[in-house]
């Protein structure tokens, strides 16, 4: 059936920049991977040794910022976590990414929860459990004269599995990779129609904090979204963090 019949205009508009077909979801394909790439590399549940990040042993709050980038999206934002030295921590996040091809940008709201704990009996090495879960609104996108307002939704759950390397009296390596599971809906809406499109995805992460201080780390880490059917398939993100006083 021809799109233009089944939909009708302006939602013809809607529909090819949402629904997949051979050669024309582009701009779909972007927002997905920008949200993905706001899912990889969320400070909402961004904690412990076990992510390349400080524990929560000297202090139970923390604050930090990251910036992410991709091909077509460059993402950034702050958030807080709070936790213990061993078991459950959680956090949240707001973050604001922007597009190379699109107008306008998205705000994210983010928050997770993980678990810590040894990977054995005494191991130095942590493992941590945890999903994420973030909310997006934007960007607004000008179409034929009226607007065009996206929505997203991505969802995570997966483990990470760390470790602290001395590599100076004053300075320490924390080395982390992970593995999870990602899922993302993007909405659109414009002029009373609405449409929708999902994709969901391997979530595979790696990378290494340094620890300069007692209360502060900076962490590069690379994140790659495998099986999906995205542009932005892989990000790289730089955050640092800070722990309040007691």
């Amino acid at each position: 059936m021809d799109m233009r019949a089944r939909f009708g205009p302006p939602a013809y508009e809607l529909a090819k920049l949402i629904i997949p077909r051979p050669g024309g979801h582009v701009k779909y394909r972007i927002l997905v991977g920008a949200m993905a790439g706001v899912a990889m590399s969320a400070t909402a549940a961004s904690a412990q040794v076990c992510q390349g990040d400080l524990s929560f042993r000297g202090s139970s709050t923390h604050v930090g910022g990251s910036l992410a980038m991709s091909n077509n999206t460059t993402s950034f934002g702050g958030g807080m976590t709070l936790g213990h030295s061993q078991g459950w921590y959680t956090g949240g996040s707001v973050g604001i990414s922007s597009y190379n091809n699109l107008n306008g940008n998205s705000v994210a709201v983010s928050g997770g929860l993980g678990y810590s704990m040894p990977l054995q009996r005494r191991s130095k090495w942590q493992v941590c459990p945890g999903g994420t879960l973030s909310l997006g609104f934007g960007p607004t996108v000008d179409v034929g004269g009226a607007s065009m307002h996206f929505a997203s939704q991505t969802a995570s759950m997966g483990a990470s599995f760390g470790t602290s390397l001395p590599l100076s009296k004053k300075v320490n390596l924390l080395p982390f990779g992970s593995v999870g599971l990602g899922y993302t809906r993007v909405s659109a809406k414009l002029n009373g129609t609405s449409s929708s499109n999902s994709d969901s995805y391997l979530l595979l992460g790696a990378g290494a904090g340094f620890q300069l201080t007692p209360s502060l780390v900076l962490r590069p880490a690379l994140s790659l979204a495998a099986g999906a059917d995205l542009i932005d398939d892989t990000t790289f993100g730089f955050s640092v963090t800070f722990a309040l006083p007691r």
